[in-house]
């Protein structure tokens, strides 16, 4: 696990977009408006209004799908398929 800050401070400095995608309900997530493609400084300020959100770096190879979780500032690395969190990933990947 990472803190949220470490994480996308990570990512901003690969000059990297995320694909995003908020809980919607019965454990699905939704792609984020606009095509769930937001930049860094955009995904910050998004963090205020939802509780769960998983993103993945566009065009990345190194780093996979990552729940963050604002309450606690914490990210947790995950396998997402169909729009669902199937697994928790190795924890010391994040």
């Amino acid at each position: 696990m990472k803190n949220i800050t470490a994480f996308l401070d990570q990512i901003e400095k690969q000059h990297r977009s995320v694909a995003c995608w908020v809980y919607s309900e019965n454990d699905s997530y939704t792609e984020i408006d606009g095509g769930g493609i937001l930049s860094i400084s955009k995904l910050r300020s998004t963090l205020d209004h939802h509780l769960h959100i998983v993103v993945k770096p566009i065009e990345s190879t190194s780093l996979d799908a990552h729940l963050l979780l604002p309450e606690i500032s914490m990210v947790v690395p995950v396998q997402f398929i169909n729009g669902k969190v199937s697994s928790f990933t190795d924890l010391n990947t994040a």
